[in-house]
């Protein structure tokens, strides 16, 4: 039976109890401090003691757990799981809190945080807390439980769910101190092996190795399935990438299963601090990612098996790299003029950015697309545009200039306020800027993109979809989203031509946007025989080295630009 507790307050006049009795005191104050509920367990989760409150699990007093199995108020779904949790405290002697899902007595599932421990001296016994409510995650880009990735109760986190939690992880690792590691895990040949056995045996590897993995990890939600074959597990400092491999292989063997490939591991350092913990943890998710989606070589070669830190270690230095380029203004704006075929007016222009030491942009963008630096990237472009529209804003011709964001950074929740942010203080410069969107086919949630887009317009921007017809922007996009303008693609412009197929194509697309209410813009225009082409299919606007190359020089277009090209002297820059 529990004594009575001496509170911090209590009088040093009274009697003094026993120091082995303040002792005790002291740490079940402890206990109950870190806890809602104290249950002691034998080895097979039967109840032998239980204090505190009472947590829903029961009508009654607390006391009346006493003779059940915790397994009766643990939610099916995590019953494996917890089985697991209570190996672990065997094995480790100690286990941090958990999330785990309980039932309480009328049904009702809720979720706590269970941790335990067992005692040399009270073998056979271990010895539970449950806290009623889970913390809150915060901070990061996603968390377990608002990522679109985010799994079910009982379940692994899919690949987003779990980029999500590691970049709250890497975080947590960095501002807190926590000694934490990341193992990758390739259980070669798994789905196939799956598949092969029967409807049991293949759930039961299934959930054993989901639990296990849900077991190890810190909290009891930071393991995810990346694919079918291919994990990812935030875990305590002393899980041991062998013994994991070990687990594995003990769980396929006692299902009867035959693995045809091998289990292999591999461990990232989560305290590396080359990086601030914000591109730290972006490195981290571009090699969990890469991990994912690998073919072969880098991840299934056992003569590599160094292969995930040293992507690891290249995905460091180029993070580094991009970071420098975006701190220090590091990169150069040229403009490209979108004319009126007929007139040879400039229409507007398209702001593109060129990197010293990138021999391509569409490989910079598309890295900063990947590891998440493409919303810094996109804002600070932006700045860098209106600055040289405000610089010469008393030009009588000031054109309007494009600017491309990407639509990763259009689905960021944070984008439309920092947006905002940054053009507010231009006031009436601003609605000299379109956005130009890329890469909608990243995009899953059409119907959220075209909100923002709304929003955007709704504040007086024009919209322009880039690249119609190349598969980056498809007609599910087409249909879905209204636009101001739409560029289609300079492969069906310079293919149509010589060739009727390309030519039925690009007459399609321009019907179609034309229905829609688009104006079109025709790229890549290098020939009169292109630009005629557009002309005779009702295209007015074009693009492409006919008309102009890239130019630093904004002075050049700011002027009256068809007359200053009709006057013979073009001077281009950059």
């Amino acid at each position: 039976m529990i004594g009575p507790i001496v509170a911090p307050g209590s009088s040093a006049a009274g009697p003094r109890r026993p120091t082995s009795s303040r002792d005790r005191d002291r740490f079940v104050g402890f206990a109950f401090a870190a806890a809602d509920l104290l249950i002691e367990t034998d080895s097979q989760g039967n109840i032998l003691f239980s204090a505190g409150a009472r947590c829903r699990l029961t009508k009654g007093e607390v006391g009346g757990l006493v003779g059940t199995n915790l397994m009766e108020v643990v939610a099916p779904g995590d019953r494996k799981y917890v089985r697991v949790l209570f190996d672990r405290i065997r094995e480790k002697a100690r286990i941090k809190p958990s999330r785990v899902l309980f039932q309480a007595f009328d049904g009702q599932q809720f979720p706590a945080l269970l941790g335990g421990c067992r005692l040399d001296s009270c073998p056979g016994s271990l010895f539970l807390t449950v806290l009623l409510t889970a913390p809150a995650r915060s901070g990061g880009v996603a968390s377990a439980d608002m990522a679109s990735g985010a799994a079910a109760q009982g379940e692994l986190l899919d690949q987003g769910g779990f980029a999500g939690i590691l970049e709250e992880r890497i975080r947590a690792t960095r501002e807190r101190g926590l000694d934490q590691g990341l193992t990758l895990l390739l259980v070669e040949g798994l789905q196939a092996m799956v598949e092969a056995m029967p409807e049991g045996a293949a759930a039961e590897v299934r959930e054993s190795i989901d639990a296990y993995l849900r077991g190890i990890s810190a909290d009891g939600d930071s393991a995810g399935q990346l694919t079918g074959d291919r994990y990812g597990i935030v875990h305590a400092a002393d899980i041991d990438g062998r013994e994991v491999q070990g687990h594995i292989a003990q769980i396929i063997e006692a299902a009867g299963g035959a693995l045809p490939g091998g289990i292999r591991t591999w461990t990232l350092d989560m305290a590396d601090d080359r990086l601030d913990a914000a591109d730290a943890a972006r490195a981290l998710v571009y090699t969990v990612q890469a991990f994912a989606s690998a073919q072969g070589g880098e991840f299934t070669i056992s003569s590599l098996e160094d292969g995930a830190n040293r992507l690891m270690a290249g995905a460091v230095e180029r993070i580094g790299q991009m970071r420098a380029t975006i701190d220090n203004h590091d990169f150069i704006v040229v403009y490209q003029p979108i004319v009126d075929i007929a007139t040879g007016a400039v229409h507007h222009l398209e702001a593109l950015t060129r990197v010293e030491g990138m021999s391509s942009p569409a490989d910079f963008i598309t890295f900063a697309e990947d590891v998440g630096l493409i919303y810094d990237f996109d804002l600070l472009l932006t700045r860098t545009v209106l600055d040289t529209l405000k610089e010469f804003r008393k030009e009588p011709k000031l054109p309007d200039v494009a600017i491309n964001l990407s639509a990763k950074t259009l689905m960021s929740p944070i984008f439309l306020k920092q947006f905002q942010s940054v053009v507010a203080p231009y006031g009436d410069l601003a609605a000299k800027l379109l956005i130009e969107v890329t890469e909608t086919v990243v995009v899953t949630d059409i119907a959220k993109l075209n909100e923002v887009l709304q929003k955007l317009r709704g504040s007086g921007f024009r919209i322009c979809l880039d690249d119609v017809g190349a598969g980056s922007t498809s007609f599910q996009s087409l249909y879905g989203i209204q636009a101001d303008y739409a560029k289609i693609d300079g492969r069906f412009v310079r293919g149509a031509v010589n060739s009727p197929r390309d030519m039925t194509m690009l007459r399609s697309m321009v019907d179609v946007c034309r229905q829609l209410g688009l104006e079109l813009i025709g790229e890549q225009v290098e020939e009169a025989a292109h630009a005629d082409l557009l002309s005779g299919l009702g295209v007015s606007l074009a693009q492409g080295f006919l008309f102009s190359r890239p130019s630093r020089d904004f002075a050049y277009f700011a002027k009256d630009w068809s007359k200053v090209r009709s006057g013979g002297k073009i001077l281009l820059k950059g």
